[in-house]
């Protein structure tokens, strides 16, 4: 291994590969490692063609390595931490009448110095094995630290066949209805949908003619329900296993809390009495159930989408921590078809949720007994549609929980306008799956928590969650039920469950305190 460190110049390649390796192992818990290919690639390519193009100018490999690794870095040191920063600092400097401050003598002039440097490194006589492998091992270490982590997390997605502690927790022996056929069961979340009291005070919107639609069909809205927890991975962790986290034994930094979605009591308890999964695709990795018996997407698999015309999450993640913001700074100057390219991202995510809202109003007919899981990400923002449906587009690179991108006022129109497309939306497919079904199905819409913009009244647990439950399965349901009771009160009234009702509680989840801190929630206007 030394004498390879010593003689094989792999740095380039290694620090080409590090800030995008390090930004998936960052965020591994919510991009698949397939979107980021294409970043992986087009740097490695880049210093492969550095290195081809010094190679020819110095006839040394190792020289070429030097040469080619000092523009990797400072390239990459520009472009993800300095280049803005040096921007804005010399942007209105005027040096000999000429106005450096513009991005192409700014750009130009970085280049011609790299120019300089890898010359000068060219012409160096000297034997540079010792530089060779000092940065060779250098490289080394900072690349198996994403790679490590990258792995293990894939390692332990793959052979964790369920969370330990829903493995260990009592089982309620469960059974199906005897002398019926089992009812469908549609566990379909509105992601960040809040509740009628809130856009009432907060976003001055009253819900009432979309609650009264649900009343009508059937439903039981419970007018002052509370999300357990302000994170949506952690309030459907204990939802999906209708417990409450600390007593599940997990930590607010425990990485295995995502498989408590994916490896689910309920899906689990439903799967052993015959049931089929039906899952979509969301754009938020950790509620993808892609083992599912059905698993639904707009654009068939993931490789697929990799040769989607434009940037992908990833690719767009990697411009919002980069130079590459400029590219959205000139967008309004670019051709439509540019524009598309980085809008790419929004389309994506506008497409999943018309996607998943469209096959919700077919899945009825999938024969069978079937548990339907369906996350929603809207209304959460970024708004991607008017009141109307019509397509938003959006100046800034793709990302979610951006709501500091707002003002106040564009927040509350955006979401306001978005809710009320999703609510006909919502309707019509609520609508469907009543007409298509031929034993009356169990409905549950519900918001995994409330809307960002409503911590300033403390509504941020305030969430719609209403259930349609056949046979007088709602008779006696607490108006004030949360998400860890949901399924006890399923279980319990249509297959034989034993579980008692858990107290309710709201909790915010405290990352930097590491914490779950209960706290009162908005009072609820139904209450008062």
């Amino acid at each position: 291994m030394g004498s390879v460190l010593k003689k094989v110049p792999l740095h380039p390649f290694l620090l080409a590969l590090y800030p995008m390796l390090y930004l998936l192992s960052v965020n591994i818990d919510q991009v698949d490692p397939a979107v980021a290919f294409r970043s992986l690639f087009i740097p490695f390519a880049g210093v492969t063609a550095l290195l081809l193009v010094f190679a020819l100018l110095s006839k040394s490999w190792r020289k070429a390595a030097l040469a080619a690794s000092l523009w990797v870095v400072v390239v990459y040191l520009l472009f993800f931490f300095l280049y803005v920063p040096l921007y804005h600092a010399v942007e209105k400097m005027v040096i000999g009448g000429i106005n450096v401050g513009r991005h192409r003598i700014l750009l130009g002039g970085i280049l011609l110095l790299l120019a300089l440097a890898a010359w000068f490194i060219l012409r160096i006589r000297k034997d540079v094995s010792i530089p060779t492998s000092i940065i060779n091992l250098v490289a080394v270490v900072l690349i198996l630290l994403p790679v490590f982590q990258i792995v293990s997390y894939q390692i332990r997605s793959q052979t964790l066949a369920a969370p330990p502690a829903l493995v260990e927790m009592d089982q309620s022996a469960l059974s199906l209805p005897e002398g019926k056929t089992p009812p469908d069961v549609y566990y379909i979340i509105l992601d960040m949908y809040t509740r009628q009291d809130v856009l009432q005070d907060f976003f001055e919107y009253d819900n009432t003619e979309f609650l009264k639609f649900l009343e009508e069909k059937g439903f039981e809205v419970a007018a002052c329900s509370q999300s357990n927890y302000t994170i949506t991975q952690y309030s459907l962790s204990s939802s999906l296993n209708y417990e409450y986290l600390q007593t599940l034994g997990y930590g607010v930094d425990d990485p295995e809390i995502v498989r408590a979605i994916d490896q689910s009591r309920v899906r689990r308890s439903l799967e052993e009495l015959g049931y089929k999964t039906v899952a979509f695709e969301s754009g938020y990795s950790i509620t993808e159930l892609r083992d599912a018996d059905v698993y639904l997407s707009p654009f068939g698999n993931l490789w697929n989408g990799l040769l989607y015309g434009g940037v992908n999450s990833f690719e767009a993640m990697v411009l919002q921590n980069s130079a590459g913001k400029l590219l959205y700074e000139a967008k309004p100057n670019l051709s439509r078809k540019y524009q598309t390219i980085l809008d790419t991202p929004y389309i994506q995510y506008r497409e999943r949720i018309d996607f998943t809202l469209q096959e919700l109003e077919t899945v009825a007919r999938i024969p069978g007994p079937k548990f339907v899981f369906a996350h929603i990400l809207a209304p959460h923002d970024p708004f991607v549609f008017d009141r109307d449906g019509n397509f938003i587009y959006r100046e800034t690179p793709f990302t979610l929980n951006n709501d500091k991108e707002y003002t106040a006022e564009t927040y509350v129109a955006g979401y306001r306008d978005e809710l009320m497309y999703l609510n006909t939306r919502v309707e019509n497919v609520v609508a469907a799956i009543l007409e298509q079904s031929s034993t009356p199905p169990i409905i549950i819409l519900q918001g995994d928590h409330g809307a960002p913009r409503s911590k300033e009244i403390d509504g941020y647990s305030a969430i719609l969650n209403a259930y349609h439950l056949p046979d007088g399965g709602a008779e006696g349901l607490p108006p004030t039920i949360t998400p860890v009771n949901t399924f006890r009160w399923i279980l319990n009234e249509y297959f034989g469950g034993t579980y008692p009702l858990l107290q309710d509680i709201p909790y915010v989840v405290d990352l930097d305190a590491g914490a779950y801190v209960q706290y009162p929630g908005y009072p609820c206007s139904a209450a008062r």
